[in-house]
């Protein structure tokens, strides 16, 4: 299969998200709590995860402008009707720099060259080692760069609108052969960069001349044979669509500094991405961050040892949910989980199921956690061919375990897992302390009882939502459909999360004091 490479237009994808975002809002509300501006930044780091959630793209590289170039000493005026950049985006195009490091992922840059050069250069690099080029970008000048390797994705109106061209859709989108792009700016000028072209000739007649006489030498080769108004217009800015031309041509024999080995996406480090959204309070993406990390790394050889190997971590840097996830699929890992758990004082439980039913879902895994910051997780219902556990052994294992008065047993909503791991033989006896209850009882109003929000208002810590799991809608997964490397970590942090808020929970309810609401529970 052949490999392709994702080339993004750094500066370019900036400008669109920081204007998406703050469009009638003046960006106010796109900032930290101590003031920090977040729109671009933001806006750069959505448009990073809907690539890899969508396309799944298995290398990247993002340029970026580094300030005046060559075309800037050829035409002074060279986008100088440009508005300046907006004071509050400026150290934002800095954080895009250091979020694309962070994420692991080339950053081209060359003096005296813009992010487009870079880019073309790149894409001609790739495509003579065989792979296709995808270029992610908002600027039209780019689709010059299209032929039978490399496709453009260019941005409409919205983000969201975004369209792949390839040659094809360039001259639906034109009227012209990519190739021929060049010519064509030559021609009609561009205002967005403010230089020339020709006065007097506009797209359609530029248009009709290139499919006459292919390129600007070609038209100028032909003079004698255009009619007088518009050979007299060309005769006159002769100098200006020259000038234009070369403006207007990317560069492709540039050597930016990188290797496509080092564009890979199964190395990016999913903890210092997360680290970096908490520092800029990025908390939407976190769930879909913790989501993509089972997907990236699991072309990764040490995540290939997850599989049929009893006992193996996960740990933090595959699911990045700040829970170490172990998955239990042998029964010597079942019998050593059996001993610890033996041990404790308090265990916290969950189940994994294929519905919302305790009476008619099918058990898919169950998880226990007995110590804040990781979580076991033994799959026994999932369909994906992976190695899992009887249920009977479990049963006969942890039936003795789960039945001991001594033990405090707690669970989110438990009366659900209860019913569940009942109808599937295993018995649940002793002192039960549920924390949706619990939080109920300390304040009656609260929207938080849900596990998820619970857990980010109490705790501080952003969870992996089901639907990054399963999906929605009717192409919707079941949880035993899911492979068991991706529910283990999100299965483990149930567990965990919910063992976490016990103490908290308790104290509050200890203290009887009334509380308007779980807000006040925070520790900081």
């Amino acid at each position: 299969m052949t490999q392709q490479l994702y080339l993004i237009d750094g500066h370019a994808i900036a400008y669109r998200a920081y204007f998406a975002l703050t469009a009638g809002s003046g960006g106010d509300r796109w900032q930290t709590s101590e003031g920090e501006p977040t729109a671009g930044t933001y806006g750069f780091a959505s448009i990073l995860m809907r690539l890899l959630e969508q396309d799944k793209p298995e290398h990247i590289a993002i340029a970026f402008d580094t300030g005046k170039t060559f075309r800037n000493e050829l035409f002074e005026g060279y986008k100088a009707t440009r508005a300046k950049m907006p004071e509050d985006l400026r150290p934002q195009i800095d954080r895009m720099r250091e979020l694309t490091d962070i994420f692991g992922f080339p950053r081209l840059e060359m003096e005296g060259y813009e992010a487009d050069d870079v880019l073309g250069s790149a894409a001609r690099i790739a495509a003579e080692h065989g792979f296709l080029v995808k270029i992610i970008t908002g600027d039209r000048d780019l689709l010059q760069l299209v032929d039978d390797k490399t496709t453009v994705n260019l941005s409409g109106s919205k983000l969201s609108d975004a369209k792949d061209y390839d040659p094809a859709a360039v001259k639906a989108l034109l009227g012209i052969a990519p190739d021929q792009v060049v010519d064509y700016k030559a021609l009609v000028g561009d205002p967005s960069d403010n230089y020339p072209g020709v006065a007097g000739i506009g797209p359609k007649t530029a248009v009709t001349l290139l499919a006459e006489y292919q390129t600007l030498t070609g038209i100028y080769d032909h003079l004698d044979d255009i009619k007088d108004s518009v050979r007299n217009k060309l005769v006159a800015n002769r100098d200006n669509a020259w000038l234009s031309r070369e403006l207007a041509e990317i560069k492709t024999n540039l050597k930016p500094d990188f290797l496509l080995e080092n564009c890979s996406t199964c190395k990016i480090n999913f903890q210092a991405v997360e680290a970096f959204f908490k520092t800029l309070e990025f908390k939407s993406l976190i769930p879909k961050l913790r989501a993509l990390a089972p997907q990236f790394q699991a072309a990764d050889l040490h995540q290939l040892s997850l599989f049929g190997v009893g006992g193996q971590q996960t740990e933090n840097a595959e699911a990045n949910s700040e829970t170490k996830s172990i998955i239990i699929n042998s029964e010597e890992a079942l019998q050593q989980l059996a001993a610890k758990l033996a041990k404790s004082q308090l265990i916290s439980l969950d189940t994994e199921t294929t519905g919302t039913d305790p009476m008619n879902c099918r058990l898919v895994g169950i998880s226990f956690s007995h110590e804040a910051g990781s979580g076991y997780y033994i799959p026994v219902g999932h369909v994906t061919g992976e190695q899992q556990l009887p249920l009977e052994l479990v049963r006969s294992l942890l039936n003795p375990i789960l039945e001991r008065k001594d033990i405090l047993k707690v669970g989110h909503n438990i009366k659900y897992d209860l019913l569940v791991l009942k109808n599937n033989g295993i018995e649940v006896g002793g002192n039960l302390f549920d924390t949706m209850i619990a939080g109920w009882v300390i304040d009656p109003a609260s929207r938080n009882l849900g596990l998820k929000p619970m857990t980010l208002d109490l705790l501080g810590i952003s969870m992996q939502t089901i639907d990054t799991l399963i999906g929605k809608g009717k192409n919707q997964l079941t949880m035993a459909e899911v492979p068991v490397a991706s529910a283990a970590p999100y299965a483990a942090a149930d567990a965990d999360m919910t063992l976490r808020l016990v103490s908290v929970l308790q104290d509050a309810l200890e203290n009887r004091t009334p509380k308007k609401s779980m807000r006040h529970l925070k520790f900081h």
